[in-house]
């Protein structure tokens, strides 16, 4: 069982599919371990490819995987553009981990972007 302390930064994403019909979209990634405490970065307007920059820490309790949606804020609502999962064995394994994390699409067989992840685990 993972517990301990983990730190998420989401630090960019690229090749991101663009969801507005009307110019580019406004990125902006959520992740959460459980539904009931979601963290979002900040949005970033008209790019496909931005950069976030931002940490996020989050106790882990057992939770096996760390979930992640990228979505388009529009003026009423948001669109999803792409969500992924990520194992936290091998993070509590190593102590860290950074790559891209690709967003499926169309049964895995094409992809919506990715998102280039850095994180960070302390066992309790």
């Amino acid at each position: 069982m993972v517990v301990g302390i983990l730190k998420v930064t989401v630090v960019a994403a690229r090749h991101l599919k663009d969801k507005d019909l009307a110019g580019k979209s406004d990125p902006y990634v959520q992740v959460y371990l459980d539904e009931k405490h979601k963290q979002n970065t900040k949005v970033v307007g008209g790019s496909l490819d931005p950069t976030f920059n931002e940490t996020f820490t989050f106790a882990v309790n057992g939770e096996d995987k760390l979930h992640l949606k990228v979505l388009d804020k529009d003026i009423l609502d948001s669109d999803a553009i792409g969500s992924a999962k990520v194992s936290l064995h091998e993070v509590a394994e190593k102590g860290s981990w950074e790559g891209w994390v690709a967003l499926p699409a169309w049964f895995g067989l094409t992809n919506s972007g990715e998102v280039h992840l850095q994180l960070h685990f302390t066992k309790a």
